[in-house]
Order: structure tokens, then sequence, then C-alpha cells
């Protein structure tokens, strides 16, 4: 490895790196040639790297196509700023503001393909490697988000953490196939090979930052959630990674090809796109399109990680898995003040999760969570439903199906109300993210002001995330005993009481099936 730890004080050598005052490189030699990061701005002694290309611009002839290599660097490239989005659909206003404001807001880009590096030390000490997937479906998002700041955990925990942007809803999933040519087959998983060529990059270049090649965990929330579990199964990435984190999101199964075409077509002609003529130079703002976008099954993505059953080629794979206690609280259309019993019929008939749910089965639905849950206001008890509903179910089924497995499977609930809009957000989807990263500071409007019990929470569960990348087993010093799911079906709340508790879900499951079951 060579490192240049240099005060930039010559003109020519400033108008190289493009930096407009003088300022502290850390100048690092990668597979494609030289970058230079910056010192952190919220911790000393972390450096970090933005904006680095792992692949060619996504656009113009690459359009569709799998990531292309990245060319060489001409003298020293400036990874000070993040790199451009990726296109996808806007942020959707029947989602939590507060979620939206902590937004990468860079303008998007079909040059996209960038990754983003945190290291407590450029130096050889192969330090475990965690890898983020950003949140967003599979259709927005990126991994500039500020809630993904790193600096306090890699300082704290001695780990290299990278995040990425990669391909996008139509421009990442779309299967073009049908009118490009064989030489796009793979088209609908675009922005999940884009994943695996960033995970080669750091293969190749992450032991020059600080980080140990061998050993790369891979984690995310929601959508990021998605992705990682989708990794599980997708030939091409194996032997990339080796531990997954999933927060508050899970592949079961692909989209199937008549689906992912019968999408493509809508959007082809409205776009007016015939061939691959017309494919490569339509206006990128006539594909960006709603859609039935994810992975596509084929020959990069042969089966899913957990339909019908776990998937063998992740049967090795040490797994955490978990899920908030009031998710759905994310969506606007969940009532966050009290309701009486004519509003609560209104959220059960119009909500994203509890719409299915047979209206004269309501009442025993919440006669008997309210049993459960003695003292919580009933509109308190529908987001719990809904919640469990959308994701806590999924994380149980998961993790029965992972019992039989070879690897460990670790489940976790997060109950820390958050501070943010004096409360009323309760624990929604994403917030545990600023514990994880141990930023609370840069998540303030779901967080709140952070108080010492907040922070007790994120050293907490930043040390599990970061033993588990370590070793696979995410228990040690300053953590409570975290049991696995494999013994017994265990599950570690973390919140104002923090601890594992033998199958939380159970008595909610059952009574929930009740009023699901056909």
């Amino acid at each position: 490895m060579r490192l240049l730890n240099s005060l930039l004080l010559g003109g020519s050598m400033l108008a190289m790196l493009a930096v407009p005052t003088l300022a502290q490189q850390i100048v690092v030699e990668t597979s494609n040639g030289k970058i230079a990061g910056q010192a952190s701005t919220y911790v000393d002694g972390v450096s970090v790297f933005k904006g680095i290309r792992y692949a060619a611009d996504a656009g113009g002839a690459n359009r569709f196509l799998p990531p292309q290599p990245v060319p060489a660097i001409d003298g020293i490239y400036d990874t000070s700023n993040y790199g451009a989005t990726c296109y996808g659909l806007p942020y959707a206003p029947i989602l939590m503001p507060e979620e939206g404001v902590d937004l990468d807001p860079n303008a998007p880009s079909e040059d996209c393909l960038f990754l983003n590096v945190w290291t407590p030390g450029v130096d050889s000490g192969k330090r475990p490697v965690m890898v983020w997937m950003h949140g967003g479906g599979f259709t927005g998002g990126s991994g500039g988000t500020i809630r993904y700041e790193a600096s306090r955990f890699v300082d704290n925990q001695d780990v290299v953490v990278v995040t990425l942007n990669h391909r996008l809803a139509s421009l990442g999933f779309m299967d073009v196939s049908a009118v490009a040519g064989d030489a796009y087959k793979d088209s609908g998983n675009a922005g999940m090979l884009d994943i695996v060529q960033a995970l080669r990059w750091v293969r190749d270049n992450i032991e020059e930052l600080g980080g140990d090649p061998s050993n790369v965990t891979v984690f995310g929330e929601s959508g990021g959630g998605s992705k990682v579990t989708t990794l599980m199964s997708m030939p091409s990435a194996q032997g990339l990674f080796s531990k997954v984190i999933a927060q508050s999101g899970i592949a079961t199964a692909p989209i199937t090809v008549e689906a992912a075409q019968a999408s493509t077509a809508t959007v082809l002609e409205a776009a007016g796109v015939t061939d691959l003529a017309s494919l490569q130079s339509a206006d990128v703002t006539k594909l960006v399109a709603g859609g039935n976008w994810g992975p596509v099954q084929g020959s990069t993505l042969p089966r899913g990680p957990f339909a019908p059953d776990a998937d063998p080629a992740g049967k090795s794979i040490p797994l955490i898995i978990g899920s908030n206690f009031t998710e759905s609280t994310f969506f606007n259309n969940t009532p966050t003040k009290p309701v009486d019993a004519d509003g609560l019929k209104e959220a059960f008939a119009k909500g994203n999760f509890t719409g299915r749910i047979p209206a004269e089965r309501i009442d025993a639905l919440m006669d008997g969570y309210r049993a459960l849950l003695p003292g919580t206001p009933d509109h308190e008890v529908f987001q719990i439903i809904a919640s469990d509903i959308w994701m806590t179910q999924l994380v149980s089924r998961v993790a029965d199906l992972r019992s039989g497995q070879d690897a460990e499977t670790y489940v976790y609930h997060f109950t820390q109300r958050q501070g943010g809009r004096d409360g009323e957000l309760n624990v929604p989807h994403t917030a545990e993210i600023a514990y994880v990263f141990d930023n609370l500071d840069l998540a303030k409007a779901t967080v709140g002001e952070p108080d010492a019990d907040d922070r007790a929470l994120a050293t907490v569960m930043s040390t599990a995330w970061a033993n588990f990348a370590r070793t696979g087993n995410p228990n040690g010093e300053g953590v409570p005993e975290w049991k696995t799911w494999n013994d017994g079906k265990n599950g570690m709340l973390f919140g104002a009481s923090t601890g594992s508790v033998a199958d939380p879900f159970a008595a909610r499951l059952a009574v929930l099936g009740e009023a699901l079951k056909p």
C-alpha cells in the first residue's frame, strides 16, 4: 500500500485535486489509481472517502447493461463529496416527512455508481468491513443520506463502513431483453448486479483502507434489508460477504419474468421505445416510471432467499433480522393521535396493511391486542397491529425457516419511543438506524433531542452490530446476552427494557392469525 499524508501547498497540486483551499489529504492507491480522502468533520482520526467510482457511467450505451469496468484514474481522484444519486421515484408524500428531510440532496444522474468509505485507520488493521445498503425499496434512496454518516460508528467500534448507490426503479430493474436482445437478459437485475460490482471493489481495495476483505458483512434497512437478503441467493455474490443484517426488510421471492416484462411493456410504450437504438437514446426522464420494480428471477437470481423455504445457498451465513414496534407510523395515514370508534374503523379500512381484515373480526382482534397491551391507547394498538402485519410476522416466519439451517439467526425488536413530533411517531420504520450508526445528533427529526437513555441504547446496538460483523455473534462486553432464535425462539428487545425474551411475538401473532385466516 502507498499512503501519503500531505499538506498540499503547490498550486498545480491543488488544481489536480480540485480543492479550493489548503486541505489535509489522505491519498490511497486503489486498483484503478489514486484517491484522495479527507479527515471526518465529525470525529478526529476518522478518514472519509466519498464518491468513489466502482463502475463506469451507466448511461448511454451502458444503459440497462450489467455494470461496466470503471476507467483508470488519471492523476489523483478527489473524494471530498458524495457522487450523484441514481434516478428513482421521488420520496412519496404518503410517508412521514421526518424521513424525507434527511435524504441526500444531490441531483440524480445515470452516472451514479459511487461508493463511500469511513475508516478509523488507513493502515494494515484488517478491520471488519460493513457494507450498508440504503432504504427506499428498490426505487429510491442513496448511500449519501445523513443518517448513514458513520464517523462515530467506525471510531467507537473499530470497523470500516461502506455505503453505495446503485441503479433504481426502471433503470435498475426493468427487463428490456424483449426489445434490446440477449445482451440485456440481465437488465431486470442491473441494480443488484451494481451491488455485486461494489462488493467486488470492496474485495479488491478495502485492505488499502484498513479493512479485511475476507470479513465483510452486508447490512441494510427496509429496501436495504431486502437487498442484502437477495444477495444470499445470487450466485455472483457468493464469497463476497460472510454475514448479513436485515433491518425491517427481508426479500422472500423475486418478481417473475412475466410480471417484470408486463411493467416493461407499459413503460416502453409510453416512452416510444421500440428497439435498442430508441432505448439508448430515449430521454431518461421518460424511462423512470412507476411499475413492479425489484429483483427478477433468472440466471442471476435463480430463486428467492425465503420462498418457498430458506435457500440452502445461505445456510452457513449468520443472520440478524428484526423489526420496529410501530413500523406503520412511517405512513401518514396511520393515526398518531387518539381516535374514536369511527376513526378506528376508518383506520382499519384505509390502512396500508389492515384493509384485508374482515370488518367482523376487528373487534375480537382489538380486544385480543388490548389484553396483551394493557393501558395502550387504541390508536397505538392499531399501530402495533399494522406493524405486525407488515413486518413482525415476516421476521418470525423467516426466523422459523432458518431454524433448521447451519448458521445462527438472531432476532431483535426495536421498541424505543422516538422524541420527534413530541413522541407521536412512537417507534416508526427507520427509527433504529441512528442507534446502529450511533449518530443520534444527525437524526433529530425522528429521534428528537437524544437523552442519556438514547445514547446508552445507541452504544449497545452499535456494539452488538460491530461484534456480529467481527465474529458472527453479537454478544460481548456491554451487550446483554442475546440468545439465538435457533435455541428456543429467543428475540432481543432494544428499548426501555433491553434483553433477550423467549418468543416475544408469539401471543400477538396468534391473535393476529385468527383475524387473517382464510
